[in-house]
């Protein structure tokens, strides 16, 4: 009966092992999802901090100048002399953006609709400003010149919109 009792006392010892193993792997297992959580988390916040940090000083510059006005001024420029035609530099907002575009899908939904409404328009800003210094533009009616160039501060307008309810949702997911 003797080796009976030694295979119980064997059996039960694996059982008490093998449940202290598995424990371990279960709190271990919690342990790192809490961790990758974590740095999920942090990852969100960087990122969203970075973008409002990119969209801010565009946003400030923006708003420096009266959009309005000075389209209004330009355009009597622009009628006053028929030849006129504008210098527009060439604008570069979306190095962070361009950065994080594959991951973009870490963001919360309240912040990537109006981020990506944002940076979209600033696509558009982009390619009106080609169209601006291009040859084409150059050798057209001061009428049409006139048009796309309005065309140009409305979207700059509309960026600087788009641009603050970016920065708006931003700043409520970073309050949350």
């Amino acid at each position: 009966m003797e080796p009976l009792q030694s295979l119980d006392v064997k059996v039960t010892v694996a059982l008490i092992g093998g449940f202290v193993v598995a424990l371990g792997w279960f709190a271990n297992a919690a342990r790192d999802r809490r961790a990758e959580r974590r740095r999920r988390i942090e990852k969100v916040r960087d990122v969203q901090t970075a973008i409002a940090a990119e969209i801010v000083p565009y946003l400030e510059a923006l708003e420096l100048f009266d959009l309005n006005q000075h389209l209004a001024d330009m355009v009597d420029i622009m009628r006053g002399d028929g030849e006129y035609i504008p210098m527009v530099p060439t604008e570069r907002n979306d190095t962070v953006f361009r950065a994080i575009l594959p991951n973009i899908h870490i963001l919360p939904e309240g912040v990537i609709r109006p981020v990506v409404r944002y940076y979209s328009q600033l696509f558009a800003i982009e390619a009106i400003i080609e169209d601006l210094r291009s040859d084409a533009f150059a050798a057209m009616g001061a009428d049409r010149r006139e048009t796309i160039y309005s065309d140009y501060i409305s979207l700059k307008i509309q960026a600087l919109n788009l641009g603050q309810q970016a920065v708006d949702a931003i700043r409520i997911e970073l309050g949350a």
